[in-house]
């Protein structure tokens, strides 16, 4: 193999995760949208109010699963799943509930990898204060 395309391969091999990683970056308007579309009929993000079929949302990111103390309709398979959410946990909980905590209540599955990103990204933005 020349020295050429030796270099070339190990280059490529360096940079194509990196391009690959900026080519998508999250959409936290579309994440917004979609939440408020598919995930906003049983899940709050706000101080009070909103609706009570799921648990508030409002700073789940970094929440142990199941500890939302307004919420008492919690499964106990998510109870004890010992979960805290994180950005990669959600992305893939939201992928596919029952695979990743079987036998949860939750019905929704997000399938597009990008959509479920930007939904992702924007649950992170959101803080309890």
């Amino acid at each position: 193999m020349s020295e050429f395309r030796r270099f070339f391969i190990v280059a490529a091999a360096v940079v194509a995760p990196v391009v690959c990683a900026a080519a998508h970056k999250p959409d936290i308007e579309n994440g917004k949208t979609t939440f408020n579309t598919m995930c906003g009929v049983c899940h709050s993000v706000q101080k009070t109010g909103g609706p009570t079929l799921g648990p508030n949302l409002l700073g789940v990111v970094g929440r142990k699963a199941g500890s939302e103390p307004e919420f008492t309709g919690y499964s106990p398979a998510l109870k004890a799943s010992k979960i805290t959410w994180s950005k990669k946990i959600l992305d893939k909980f939201l992928l596919d509930p029952n695979a990743k905590v079987p036998s949860t209540f939750m019905p929704m599955q997000i399938a597009d990898n990008k959509t479920r990103a930007d939904v992702v990204a924007y649950l992170a933005t959101l803080k309890k204060k």
